[in-house]
């Protein structure tokens, strides 16, 4: 690999010894350049690892209807990169179809997926929040309950569907939603999720679109703040350190997937600071940006 091409994040570029995404030419030199089959996730969650091997580290996950770019099949993997979030990893093969219209998202927390259009039957899979489906026919009705069935085969109950994605008034109220469900390094949905993929979905449910990783997110999101104590963060704030993030919601409160408790929960941060022997300078605060942000985090 070159010198230019080792000084890109290999999480969020797709480039290794032997190609590289034509997008990147001009800026690593490659063997040969791959422009990318477009494709969609399948399945409610695709673990994504480091390395074609079952033994790899996993790093994320991606999750049903999400768009990637597959640059190559090998050995049944592929070797792909997330058109959400960009980022890249191996994910087993048979887990994604070609593009398709998203006609709905799932609104609630997760849903079951089933083999009929029933839900004393078989269950073939779990959709979380914000997948995108595209439903083929619906009106299937069992028992009081309706039923889509969606294009890539399996039925879904539609009171879990609807036609825009879901959305909360801040990411306060997005990361509340996930409270008590439990910790999961790589995780982003109800199933699990790991600190930095609680802030990712909770902004997923403003509509903004934020990087996976901690680091990535403290030096991409909103704007560096000062804050010497406690009194200086608002609503929204991001407390960041190393290899963790809390979400500040007020009144003196952090709500964070904990890996010490295993559940994301909610707590005052000066009882995190005693619990974990930090101090407030060890913290890195981010304020977000975002319009809708910025109004809630004076509430």
């Amino acid at each position: 690999m070159t010198a230019a091409a080792a000084s890109l994040d290999p999480r969020l570029n797709a480039v290794r010894a032997d190609l590289a995404d034509r997008r990147l030419a001009g800026k690593v030199a490659a063997p040969r350049y791959i422009a990318g089959e477009e494709a969609r996730i399948t399945v409610g969650r695709a673990a994504v690892r480091r390395a074609p091997e079952n033994s790899a580290a996993l790093d994320t996950y991606y999750h049903y209807g999400e768009p990637v770019l597959v640059f190559a099949h090998e050995g049944g993997w592929l070797w792909c990169q997330s058109l959400d979030d960009g980022y890249v990893g191996y994910i087993r093969d048979r887990q994604t179809a070609p593009p398709a219209r998203t006609t709905h998202f799932v609104a609630t927390l997760g849903s079951y997926l089933y083999a009929e259009p029933d839900l004393r039957g078989r269950v073939l899979d779990v959709l979380p929040r914000h997948a995108a489906v595209a439903v083929a026919e619906s009106g299937l009705l069992t028992r009081g309950t309706e039923y889509a069935r969606l294009d890539s085969g399996g039925f879904l109950p539609l009171a879990c569907l609807a036609a825009e994605a879901p959305r909360s008034e801040d990411i306060v109220a997005a990361a509340r939603l996930y409270l008590g469900c439990p910790y999961l390094w790589g995780g982003r949905s109800f199933l699990g999720l790991d600190c930095s993929g609680l802030v990712q979905t909770a902004f997923r449910d403003i509509g903004v679109t934020v990087l996976r990783d901690t680091d990535m997110q403290q030096a991409t999101i909103g704007a560096a703040v000062t804050a010497a104590d406690e009194a200086a963060l608002r609503r929204s704030d991001l407390v960041y350190m190393p290899g963790h993030v809390l979400i500040y919601t007020g009144s003196g409160n952090v709500v964070h997937a904990d890996g010490g408790s295993m559940t994301v929960r909610e707590e005052p941060l000066s009882q995190f600071m005693r619990r974990t022997g930090r101090a407030f300078p060890d913290f890195t605060i981010r304020r977000p940006s975002h319009p809708r942000e910025e109004r809630h985090s004076r509430a």
